[in-house]
């Protein structure tokens, strides 16, 4: 079940001051959440999870085997919505270029 728009406008807001001073954890916990909640297609949510994708290349090297786990889930979900024609940012492919080997491995539990 999709979050509801009012909830997902007020995350945006809140999130989008301070993302460029997120640290791994709160990135990775962001974007797990909206994995979880079914919402990261919402075109709505684009500046946001773009954002988000520049701060993770910027932190490419601070991600623990955890958040690197949470990044994949995101990816994945990500890909599962654009098979079924989901609109996909543009940020999402920038990180699965740069470190979605990193995030699989680390989702499987190999050593990176």
């Amino acid at each position: 079940e999709r979050a509801d728009p009012v909830l997902l406008e007020a995350m945006q807001r809140r999130a989008m001051a301070p993302a460029g001073e997120f640290n791994p954890q709160v990135v990775a916990n962001v974007l797990w959440s909206l994995a979880v909640m079914d919402n990261i297609f919402d075109k709505d949510l684009t500046v946001l999870v773009d954002h988000l994708a520049a701060r993770i290349l910027e932190l490419r090297d601070q991600f623990s085997e955890a958040e690197k786990s949470q990044l994949h889930q995101w990816i994945l979900a990500c890909e599962l919505g654009l098979a079924s024609g989901a609109f996909l940012p543009e940020g999402v492919a920038r990180v699965k270029q740069t470190i979605g080997v990193e995030c699989l491995q680390a989702f499987s539990g190999q050593a990176t």
